[in-house]
């Protein structure tokens, strides 16, 4: 069950970025565009395996906590 659903992230996955290649002209943009989509794909399959992962707000939690008793 799990192999369909990252098969199907990832078919969406593509199917985003070949939608969003047709509206862009820069390279650099189309770079941007594929970079995050896979990037997305790839923690969002991560996150399939591994729901017990913290999110990224955790992850802001432990840089910025101690700033914000500092700056108390």
């Amino acid at each position: 069950m799990k192999i369909a659903m990252t098969l199907s992230i990832l078919l969406l996955s593509c199917g985003i970025i070949i939608f969003e290649f047709r509206g862009s002209k820069d390279k650099k943009a189309r770079k941007v565009i594929a970079g995050i989509t896979f990037t997305a794909a790839g923690l969002t399959i991560l996150l399939l395996f591994q729901p017990g992962l913290p999110g990224p707000t955790e992850l802001v939690k432990l840089l910025f906590g101690r700033i914000d008793l500092i700056m108390k």
